[in-house]
């Protein structure tokens, strides 16, 4: 009961229906990457990628990664809380990935490509990590 609670909120249904859409449209859909072994439960992976979220995703996604960021206002549909499903989910981490790196269409998030695979991968278990 309890996991299936937090889709009962409607933020979070908005999220959820935006990152699919997003994902079909991109054509992402079925071809996420598997992250490396053991990495999402790596501590020196999570603290290189909470590195780097301080330095680029904390404006928008808060310094929590609960999409309450300075520049969330006006940004239609919001930031996303990282801290909930999908994107906290080891299941998903995938499709973080290439959220991260293509960015969302039809959302404020831009595409990272400057950042390495590693980097992509350590801020994902970052994200992993923040289930709250």
């Amino acid at each position: 009961v309890l996991a299936t609670r937090w889709f009962e909120n409607p933020r979070v249904r908005l999220g959820t229906a935006l990152f699919t859409i997003s994902l079909v449209i991109s054509g992402c859909e079925g071809k996420a990457p598997v992250a490396p072994p053991g990495l999402l439960l790596s501590r020196q992976a999570q603290q290189a990628g909470a590195a780097i979220f301080a330095a680029n995703c904390t404006i928008c996604h808060g310094e929590n990664g609960d999409g309450r960021g300075q520049r969330r206002e006006g940004m239609v549909p919001p930031p996303a809380n990282l801290k909930q499903p999908p994107w906290s989910d080891p299941g998903s981490a995938g499709r973080a990935f290439l959220a991260i790196r293509n960015g969302v269409r039809g959302t404020a998030m831009p595409a990272w490509r400057t950042f390495s695979d590693q980097e992509i991968w350590n801020v994902v278990a970052y994200i992993v990590g923040l289930k709250g």
